[in-house]
């Protein structure tokens, strides 16, 4: 709906800090979870080193959805597939290829940890094979770096990751002050059509609300206004149920 805060799920494994994220990841149920629920998009953490993922996770979930979405009557009014998009730590053109083989239609690229001639190198590969970008940044610099780009990157993303302990920035300040940045300011008006998300403990972080309570819903409010139209969510977003998972989507689309 318009207005509406843009939540992707991701569906992932393990955080490195924190190890398990369910007692028993059932990725094909997962996927039936989040399609039933109208996600816009699936993103799945294929990382096998830190994360726990791997390259057969994209294909169940290409498969499964695109099953499920057959069998369901929302297929019948015209409710199309949600399109994949794979986060791995992706540093080689020859990973791009693979990922598009296995099903993805997007990738998630990491700009802190690839050289400017990389990251152009990579977001080209990746127009070839109609792959579409989404980057995730952590610092200005990535950011100004991007805006001298010109051009490939289909959605920018704010982290709270530290890349280096691939922990999380858990007040959350790192990606509002990202948003609220003057890198941030100069990447909108050259890509003004390019949606700015949000990534990192979003659905956990908590901010005091306009009665001084600690709110999830509040720090998500906060990343609106400075200029996020979503976010991606791992961690914030796991349940026991399909009616808890939407529930707690609805509470984050709706700050």
């Amino acid at each position: 709906e318009e207005n509406e805060f843009v939540v992707i799920p991701e569906l992932k494994r393990q955080e490195p800090s924190s190890g398990s994220l369910r007692k028993r990841y059932d990725i094909s149920k997962l996927t039936k979870q989040m399609v039933s629920a109208l996600s816009p998009v699936l993103s799945v953490n294929c990382d096998g080193v830190l994360f726990g993922g791997s390259m057969d996770d994209i294909t169940t979930v290409r498969e499964k959805s695109s099953s499920f979405m057959l069998e369901s009557a929302a297929a019948e009014d015209g409710v199309i597939t949600p399109p994949v998009l794979a986060s791995d730590l992706i540093l080689y053109p020859y990973q791009l290829y693979k990922l598009r083989l296995a099903g993805t239609d997007a990738v998630n690229i990491v700009v802190g940890a690839l050289t400017s001639k990389d990251l152009l190198y990579l977001t080209k590969i990746a127009a070839t094979l109609k792959l579409q970008v989404v980057a995730s940044v952590t610092s200005e610099t990535q950011i100004k770096l991007l805006t001298k780009l010109g051009g490939g990157i289909h959605a920018l993303v704010m982290s709270n990751r530290d890349l280096e302990t691939f922990g999380f920035d858990e007040s959350g300040d790192q990606a509002l002050l990202l948003l609220k940045s003057e890198a941030a300011r100069e990447f909108k008006e050259k890509f003004d059509s390019v949606p700015i998300l949000v990534e990192g403990r979003v659905g956990i972080i908590k901010q005091n609300d306009e009665n001084g309570n600690p709110s999830s819903t509040a720090y998500v409010k906060a990343l609106r206004d400075a200029g996020a139209v979503g976010a991606i969510v791992g961690s914030g977003i796991v349940a026991d149920n399909k009616d808890a998972f939407i529930d707690v989507m609805s509470s984050l689309q709706n700050a």
